[in-house]
């Protein structure tokens, strides 16, 4: 069965309002998470203006938003004369939206989500027509006028906010207090993304150096593009995975949509609005990587990727189960999740790797290596701190290829001896395709799960420890 059918089919067995919802490249969600799918329009723009190098810009739209609003409040001057309930239509001139909590009688505040298109000053779109305001007329609930006069917020996600916030909202999360503890900082993707818009050193706060003083501005811009969508977004999705689970956990009586609610979001901030129902080659987030990647490595299963075919299936998995109160089984496919997202990071590693000892080593391919490498570092540094320290000398901003002998195959190894522990295998990842070839490149093929060199020397895997112990037993010599 086409994969997509049976997404969508899985999701109207879970969902009796499937119709009124839109496949995510693929994934059913049983909530309204149109909102957050448009954070990718800011990734959008702020890819454009960096690609224009216009770093205030770019900064604009990275630290206040502008495609994709939060739910916001509405303050009336007199409070209300009756109550109306949750989902009830709220209209001002061409303003659309939904109440998403009941409103009652002496209320003078409405928690709303707009329905109506509504971009912020920074956003490249420039279209307010749907904006509630101060002075847009009378306010209407299901058509019953209920304020003349109005106060308006208008509030929107940020990208810088993913980072920012961390510290408040992933505190105790095991991924969160990994990349938090090497980096030494919870707002460590912030602090990269804005000392490479600045063009300034940040030293003191970290415990990795971000050095960017001086640095060519096409290295500036690769590591702000990949920092804010392989950094931020990445560490975000796991976080709207942890939250389905705490609220999947708590046991409360009236929040039965919640969980799942967090479960789509996750899926949204994976995915983000240019992929449309099955994907498109104009997605600026986590989905589009593995798309890429998969043409590089040649782990494609069809026209998909095999990581975000799986992604998905687990992604459906998980709200299944979340629907069914099946808590405890939701970290093994919350895990599994993690570790495929880890895959295109470590491909985009080591073609960026490959690419410097290689080729020509150009500042915008150090700078992705260098992106790349920071977004999954924390991994292999919790997996090996010495095989952490060889890829970090190698590849980091101060690093040099040329610090061995052949720093692309130390590099390569040092990530091979720990696929196991980040929950890969050689498969997964793959061997790097010649661009002129087709084929596999001569020293990157597919490696094998097996013996992998170490240091010089033959590091003997778990799985062949057992094959030559049986062997041994029965007295077959090997050579």
């Amino acid at each position: 069965m086409d994969l997509m059918l049976y997404l969508y089919m899985l999701g109207c067995v879970t969902f009796v309002k499937c119709q009124s919802l839109d496949l995510i490249a693929g994934y059913l969600p049983n909530s309204d998470v149109m909102e957050h799918l448009k954070l990718d329009l800011d990734q959008r723009d702020f890819e454009d203006f960096l690609n224009s190098k216009n770093f205030s810009a770019a900064s604009d739209i990275y630290v206040n938003g502008g495609n994709s609003m939060k739910s916001m409040k509405i303050r009336m001057l007199k409070p209300l004369s009756q109550g109306f309930d949750k989902g009830a239509k709220v209209e001002q001139g061409n303003a659309r939206g939904i109440l998403i909590a009941d409103a009652k009688k002496s209320d003078s505040s409405l928690k709303i989500s707009v329905t109506s298109k509504c971009y912020g000053k920074f956003s490249t779109t420039k279209d307010t027509s749907g904006c509630f305001t101060d002075t847009g007329g009378p306010l209407k609930i299901d058509e019953v006028e209920v304020a003349s006069q109005i106060s308006v917020k208008l509030p929107y996600r940020t990208l810088a906010g993913f980072s920012v916030a961390a510290e408040s909202k992933m505190k105790g999360q095991e991924m969160f207090e990994m990349y938090k503890a090497f980096y030494g900082a919870g707002d460590y993707a912030d602090k990269f993304i804005k000392a490479a818009l600045k063009g300034e050193d940040e030293t003191k706060r970290v415990n990795i150096p971000m050095d960017f003083l001086g640095k060519e501005e096409i290295f500036r811009i690769e590591c702000a593009k990949k920092g804010s969508a392989y950094w931020s977004v990445w560490m975000y999705v796991i976080r709207e995975m942890e939250d389905a689970v705490t609220d999947c956990n708590s046991g409360c009586e009236f929040c039965n949509d919640a969980k799942v609610h967090a479960w789509d979001e996750a899926v949204a901030f994976y995915t983000g609005s240019l992929e449309g129902k099955n994907g498109n080659m104009a997605g600026k987030m986590l989905y589009r990587l593995a798309e890429k990647r998969c043409k590089n490595y040649k782990t494609c299963t069809g026209e998909m990727s095999k990581v975000n075919k799986e992604i998905l299936q687990q992604f459906s998995d998980g709200k299944r189960k979340l629907n069914q109160g099946k808590c405890q089984e939701i970290h093994p496919i919350k895990k599994k999740i993690i570790n495929l997202m880890s895959i295109p990071l470590i491909q985009g590693t080591l073609r960026y790797a490959y690419k410097i000892a290689r080729g020509d080593g150009t500042p915008k391919e150090k700078a992705e290596g260098v992106a790349f490498l920071g977004a999954i570092l924390p991994r292999l540094h919790s997996c090996s701190h010495q095989d952490a320290d060889i890829v970090r000398k190698h590849m980091w901003i101060d690093g040099d290829m040329k610090a061995s002998k052949d720093g692309f195959k130390m590099v390569k190894e040092a990530f091979q001896r720990n696929y196991a522990c980040m929950g890969v295998g050689c498969a997964d990842i793959g061997g790097h395709l010649d661009d002129l070839t087709d084929d596999y490149s001569k020293d990157f093929r597919p490696c094998t799960d097996g013996f992998v060199a170490a240091s010089g020397q033959a590091k003997m895997t778990p799985l062949w420890m057992t094959v030559l112990m049986l062997l041994t037993m029965k007295n077959i010599q090997l050579y």
